[in-house]
């Protein structure tokens, strides 16, 4: 599965809906969370709401950002000692405005005409409820990864479609993909979380603090290796694989 996703999101229409990665129980469990939590969030645009860095709050989480498929696709995008960028939860409430037009960091923060491959960034929307047309479905461009030059909203409205699927599904794209969030024409929020996978040298746009005792002591070797607590380690590592 993952060398043809890993095609299709290189040449191909540069996103896949990956199908029914978790139970729609379990992504009806996360979603009730993030709404019980929306306080704690930070507006991400009118009528959106960010909650930034929340692996911490619980199992659940940590196996998102370690779930088989996903980290096997990112391990072939990135490489074996790729980590993680982000991990938060994005609300899209009733009315909410539709979000800016772009590409996913590093990519916005360098001059455009950088190569499709490699990829430096991976970008996972996991789907905590059905994705519709009416609440919101992520707008994307296919193929236009492979599109040149800073992303223009009225080649991407020519091509653009809304990413839709069903509550545990999830969608994976090249960070060159370009994409805006819709708007939310129903009348329930709309909750999705958002992982972005890089390479080990790009450096997170917003750095990793401090984790507590025990959830450094409870990760896993998958999620120890995203985190990069062995930075120093894992960059000698890569240095020897290349000079060899």
């Amino acid at each position: 599965m993952s060398a043809q996703v890993y095609d299709n999101l290189i040449h191909g229409d540069g996103y896949s809906v990956l199908p029914a990665l978790i139970s729609p129980a379990d992504a009806t469990d996360v979603r009730q969370q993030v709404l019980d939590r929306l306080s704690e969030g930070s507006p991400a645009g009118e009528g959106a709401v960010r909650l930034p860095d929340i692996l911490h709050w619980g199992k659940e989480y940590e196996n998102l950002a370690t779930h088989p498929e996903l980290l096997a696709l990112a391990h072939r995008m990135l490489g074996n000692d790729a980590t993680l960028a982000s991990f938060s939860a994005r609300v899209l409430l009733p009315g909410c405005a539709p979000g800016g037009l772009h590409v996913d960091f590093p990519y916005w923060a360098m001059n455009p005409g950088m190569p499709v491959e490699p990829a430096l960034m991976m970008q996972v929307i996991w789907m905590m409820e059905p994705f519709t047309e009416v609440n919101g479905g992520t707008w994307v461009a296919p193929g236009s990864q492979q599109w040149t030059g800073k992303p223009d909203l009225e080649r991407f409205e020519q091509s653009a479609i809304q990413a839709t699927g069903n509550a545990g599904d999830a969608v994976v794209s090249h960070g060159l993909l370009w994409h805006r969030t819709a708007v939310n024409h129903s009348d329930a929020p709309r909750v999705a979380i958002l992982i972005n996978f890089t390479q080990l040298t790009v450096k997170p746009m917003s750095p990793w603090g401090e984790f507590d005792t025990d959830f450094v002591e409870r990760m896993s070797p998958e999620l120890r290796t995203l985190l990069c607590l062995d930075y120093g380690k894992a960059l000698q590592r890569r240095i020897a694989a290349h000079t060899g």
